[in-house]
């Protein structure tokens, strides 16, 4: 069954808080709060709720409230290596159905990439990343691929939020400037890699890159 229009807008809004951490793990909040913030009706923010509690993003706890979904280093490793297990399989099943307008639209993707990394913003090079591998697992004409890439995708969002960009804001701009060219450099040379590697229907080097990509993303939690 189709999710109303206002109810998605609720989930969307609601999401979008839990993932950009505005609603931090643990927190709770109350459907009262979450209605004078969003300023929309009782009925499509209960609703919404109701979805993100499915999802495992919000708890509902009886007379307590909402409760955020927590967050954790050893989950986040853990969703990076079921990502290196999964995503392999995208590839393979995305090269058999692969359309040259899907080419160029790879090509945008890696052209949005660079854009990004010249403006220097470490939040929106980390989505513009993820977005091209959520692409690559539409690619894959697999709805259940698509579904789990999707949300393993939200959490590694969530996670990139809470701990990377926490630590990123402590350093002074000096450090800060240093250590994302590096790595924004880093996640820039290996997705262009990769969309190249697909766009040759070259599944064993599109694989090899991608699980590159996300094992280094992995890494890059290994020191909390």
């Amino acid at each position: 069954m189709a999710i109303k229009t206002s109810t998605k807008e609720a989930y969307e809004m609601i999401k979008q808080k839990i993932l950009s951490c505005e609603y931090e793990p643990d927190q709770f909040v109350s459907e009262k709060e979450i209605v004078e913030q969003l300023d929309l009706s009782r009925t499509p923010i209960r609703e919404a709720i109701n979805i993100l509690n499915g999802e495992g993003l919000l708890k509902i706890i009886p007379k307590k409230g909402l409760q955020v979904a927590p967050l954790s280093i050893k989950n986040i490793k853990e969703i990076y290596d079921i990502r290196i297990l999964i995503e392999p399989l995208a590839v393979q099943q995305a090269i058999k159905y692969i359309k040259q307008d899907d080419i160029k639209y790879l090509v945008q993707l890696d052209n949005n990439l660079n854009d990004y990394f010249n403006k220097k913003d470490a939040s929106v090079v980390f989505k513009a990343g993820m977005d091209i591998h959520l692409h690559i697992a539409r690619l894959s004409n697999n709805e259940t691929i698509f579904s789990l890439i999707k949300m393993l995708r939200d959490r590694s969002q969530r996670g990139y939020v809470y701990y990377l960009q926490k630590s990123f804001d402590m350093l002074n701009n000096e450090d800060r400037k240093a250590i994302e060219k590096s790595l924004l450099g880093n996640i820039l040379s290996i997705h262009s890699k990769f969309i190249k590697s697909l766009i040759e229907l070259d599944a064993e080097t599109t694989i090899h890159y991608i699980t590159e990509d996300l094992t280094c993303m992995k890494n890059l939690f290994a020191g909390f």
